[in-house]
């Protein structure tokens, strides 16, 4: 690492900007990624509406298809406005080759199981030819052909996410509907056997539990997973959920609430009654469904809500169009909102009861 990158990573951490990115991604920065970052910050700093830096957060969809039926999700619900469909190979291609030098962090996930996307290997491998640092969330609750999981866990990938939210069947399936446990923990299995055996850095291997009120009784028994297991790390997150509704699957404790929510204590990136805060989504990145359409952020599924198609247009057109301009105006000056858009409706409370919900779920919509 060029004495150069090391001063400009020591400014970043000095300036508290690396709360923004994951920190697994450090490794992947170059000296053009750390610049734009930096831009980036600042102008949310100084709450520049038409920016110059390029979005470095994007969660990108490989497929809103899910195998799954979670009852807190409009995709589980089969609420969803938006039509089911898999991401075109040669798109995600061209998109990811636009952001290469700008582009600290991808998610290859959103309201589907990415894993169901019969090229996804190929589009992760294509991630770490450009330098790109690679996430996938996946529920691998799936009878993968024989030979995947290798060639998955060999692709290049940076880091996988596996959710696991009960140390029994039982557990497990109150809210991964149709999911196995047993083929999970066997796909854990075999995935950490296949990374050991080739000696291999990457992929980071994270399995999680959601914290909720069946699963409570179950969270030493499932941090116990991590030696067994040999992953990297282990987590116990917190829900989102319609705070409307008296979900059943609301944990006891209220440290595994965030405090967004009424009663809770866990921090949050959200605004809550005491503290109003700006949200980092209009200068940081957004969310590319399949299709190319943009939404805001990883909690709103709406097509009616959507800032244009970045697959159709051109990125920094796209990244000052009047829904972003809008978007910033929120919370820069409301004064200078051009359009009415679904952040202008949120404002970064992301849990208050009065925005509108797709049906039971957490998700949010105009």
């Amino acid at each position: 690492m060029s004495e150069n990158l090391i001063d400009k990573l020591e400014y970043i951490k000095e300036k508290g900007y690396l709360e923004h990115i994951n920190p697994e991604a450090i490794p992947f920065l170059t000296s053009k990624k750390i610049d734009n970052f930096i831009l980036a910050c600042e102008e949310k700093e100084k709450g520049i509406l038409k920016v110059k830096s390029l979005p470095y957060h994007i969660v990108l969809e490989p497929t809103n298809a899910c195998n799954l039926r979670c009852p807190l999700c409009p995709t589980g619900l089969e609420l969803s406005d938006r039509k089911k469909g898999i991401a075109k190979l040669n798109e995600i291609k061209k998109f990811l080759y636009s952001v290469k030098d700008s582009c600290i962090q991808i998610y290859l996930q959103n309201w589907g199981e990415p894993t169901l996307h019969k090229n996804i290997c190929e589009i992760v491998s294509y991630c770490q030819e450009l330098g790109l640092w690679s996430h996938i969330s996946t529920n691998f609750s799936l009878n993968y052909k024989d030979g995947f999981l290798k060639k998955l866990i060999k692709s290049g990938l940076s880091y996988i996410h596996i959710d696991i939210d009960g140390t029994t069947q039982e557990v497990y399936s109150e809210y991964r509907k149709r999911g196995n446990l047993s083929l999970v923990l066997k796909n854990l299995e075999e995935v950490c056997k296949i990374k050991k055996e080739n000696n291999l850095t990457y992929p980071k291997i994270q399995i999680s539990m959601l914290a909720m009120k069946q699963n409570e009784h179950q969270h030493e028994e499932f941090l116990k997973f991590k030696k067994k297991y040999g992953v990297d790390f282990i987590s116990i997150d917190k829900i989102q959920f319609n705070p409307n509704l008296n979900s059943k699957f609301i944990p006891k404790n209220k440290e595994f609430i965030y405090s967004s929510y009424d009663g809770g204590k866990a921090t949050t990136k959200s605004s809550t009654t005491f503290s109003k805060k700006k949200c980092h989504w209009p200068w940081s990145g957004f969310v590319i469904n399949y299709d190319g359409n943009i939404s805001a952020c990883c909690i709103v599924d709406d097509p009616n809500s959507d800032f244009e198609n970045v697959f159709k247009d051109d990125l920094m057109k796209v990244w000052n169009n009047k829904y972003f301009i809008s978007a910033r105006a929120e919370f820069v000056d409301r004064k200078k909102i051009i359009t009415n858009t679904i952040c202008n409706i949120c404002k970064n409370e992301t849990h208050k009861k009065d925005l509108k919900r797709l049906g039971a779920s957490f998700a949010i919509q105009k």
